[in-house]
């Protein structure tokens, strides 16, 4: 296998990290960047909208880092 495929692979991989990362571990993200815990939940409390953005931005870039590595990965064994 060519050296470009393992080196987008990699990046696929990464960035599938990030992406599960940012969208099931949001406490160590939030952690990371100095953001502060999210808001307590409360059923009649609005929920942080910070939380919304990193599960929506988790899974674009934990799907497209994946489908990015396979997709390279799948044309160069055909």
């Amino acid at each position: 296998m060519p050296v470009y495929v393992l080196i987008v692979d990699a990046c696929g991989i990464g960035m599938a990290i990030v992406g599960f990362l940012m969208a099931f571990r949001q406490r160590f993200v939030r952690e990371l960047f100095g953001l502060g815990a999210s808001r307590p939940t409360d059923s009649h409390a609005d929920p942080d909208p910070l939380t919304y953005v990193l599960r929506i931005a988790g899974m674009m870039i934990l799907v497209f880092g994946l489908a990015l590595g396979l997709m390279v990965t799948l044309f160069q064994m055909v």
